[in-house]
């Protein structure tokens, strides 16, 4: 077996590596523990409107006072905002940090090792926070080395939401053994992508439950299980329905009494009602659910976590395409229906294997422009995306609020040249329209 993968797949002891992520960081004078913006217009994103000129004073990383005439009470670093807009930091609940750095060849190569693969995954985590997203549900993956680097300074990247490795039954959707590989219930051994931290293969109640706490032994903020069919593996067809409900119930109980949740990849009605039926609390994706269903889900709360998808190209495996077509097909009349139904919604990329992708994350967030207001758009990547990361209850790795400027909230900022709510597209272009970004009051973007 091989250990060096084993403890870097669960995180029990991350790779030291050299950090090669510190591009597009702003040196911050030692001696000033407070930032003032001055003359800026702050974005309410509950009520969707623009405010005054106005002044926003940071300290120790939260938002200590916003309006009149500020006094810093030490040395401050002052941004003159000449008018511009002062937003939340974006969140993108749906990420794959590894998944999404490397392509399935990179993934599949025996050459990959844990410190190629994270340091693939830390590259792309830097390059997202310098699009505007500081923070990110991870839905499934090896994520704890990296991020525990983040948090302590050594990579440059958003605050991470982590679920550990993806719970998926034999032959689901989280099943990645190659075919060569067998069940080490029928004289195999453990997996390759079990060994790195991808996932769990767990069947039975009492190996969902060890595979949920184990995640959760490692920190997972929520926990990912597969409950139907997909199109990016090999041995599922989308209508498949995967776990029976003690399976997933085991699960969902686990979660809770960690005073957490679950959520659950599905596509069909009926995977997603054994999933209601079982305690989950969020459905990512659901592109072929029923207005019946959708019903179901606004009247018990439940979150639909969705997309606004990746197009098919001519690189994609033809079995994907084909696996692919009735999921585009549905994509807009479930974010029409379900927004029309008044299900919780939340927002995300799940960017897979093609990394090429990742720099796209912002013009995939203005697609939604076809369903929603400019106002809508910016309430949902900022604070209604914060809200299902609330979810996580006291498992939440950082405490305090996101998704809003306001006083004692986290001093996550954007500082944008515009309105947003007047150009939505304005988000679509982070290089050129963000002039700051701050995460937890430090400037990683602008700030001189």
């Amino acid at each position: 077996m091989n250990m060096t993968a084993l403890r870097w797949g669960l995180g029990v002891a991350a790779a030291v590596l050299v950090s090669s992520f510190s591009v597009g960081v702003q040196a911050q004078d030692p001696a000033a523990s407070e930032t003032l913006f001055r003359n800026v217009r702050v974005l309410d994103v509950v009520k969707g409107q623009l405010g005054a000129p106005t002044n926003v004073l940071i300290e120790g990383g939260r938002i200590a006072k916003i309006g009149g005439d500020i006094t810093p009470r030490g040395p401050a670093k002052i941004v003159e905002g000449g008018g511009r807009t002062l937003m939340p930091g974006m969140i993108d609940v749906h990420v794959h940090l590894t998944f999404g750095a490397l392509t399935m060849p990179q993934m599949l190569s025996p050459d990959l090792t844990p410190e190629k693969a994270e340091d693939a995954a830390g590259r792309q985590a830097h390059d997202m926070l310098l699009r505007g997203f500081t923070a990110v549900r991870d839905a499934g993956g090896p994520i704890f080395g990296l991020k525990r680097r983040i948090d302590a300074g050594d990579v440059v990247g958003p605050r991470v939401w982590p679920s550990g490795a993806v719970i998926s039954q034999t032959s689901g959707h989280g099943d990645f053994r190659l075919p060569s590989e067998r069940s080490r219930k029928f004289g195999g051994t453990v997996s390759r992508s079990e060994l790195f931290g991808a996932n769990f293969i767990a069947d039975g109640t009492s190996e969902v439950l060890t595979a949920t706490r184990e995640n959760l032994r490692f920190g997972a903020s929520q926990i990912k299980l597969m409950a139907g069919g997909g199109t990016s593996s090999d041995y599922d067809p989308i209508d498949v329905t995967q776990y029976t409900f003690e399976e997933m119930k085991a699960a969902a109980d686990a979660a809770a009494d960690w005073n957490t949740y679950v959520m659950v990849h599905a596509y069909t009605p009926r995977a997603v009602r054994r999933a209601i039926d079982a305690g989950v609390k969020c459905i990512e994706h659901g592109q072929l659910l029923d207005e019946a269903t959708l019903r179901v889900m606004a009247e018990k709360g439940i979150w639909l976590s969705t997309q606004t998808l990746a197009d098919d190209n001519p690189n994609m495996d033809p079995n994907r395409r084909e696996k692919r077509r009735e999921i585009l097909a549905n994509n807009a009349a479930l974010w029409q229906n379900a927004k029309k139904l008044g299900v919780k919604l939340a927002w995300g990329t799940d960017f897979l294997f093609e990394p090429e992708l990742n720099a796209e994350q912002n013009a995939y967030l203005i697609r939604l422009k076809s369903w929603f207001t400019p106002a809508e758009i910016v309430k949902l990547v900022t604070y209604d995306n914060a809200q299902l990361l609330a979810l996580s209850g006291p498992r939440t790795p950082y405490a305090g609020k996101l998704g809003v400027v306001e006083e004692g909230a986290l001093a996550d900022l954007i500082l944008v040249d515009g309105d947003p709510l007047a150009r939505i597209d304005l988000l679509g272009d982070p290089a050129k329209n963000f002039d700051v970004i701050m995460k937890d009051g430090k400037f990683y973007k602008g700030g001189q």
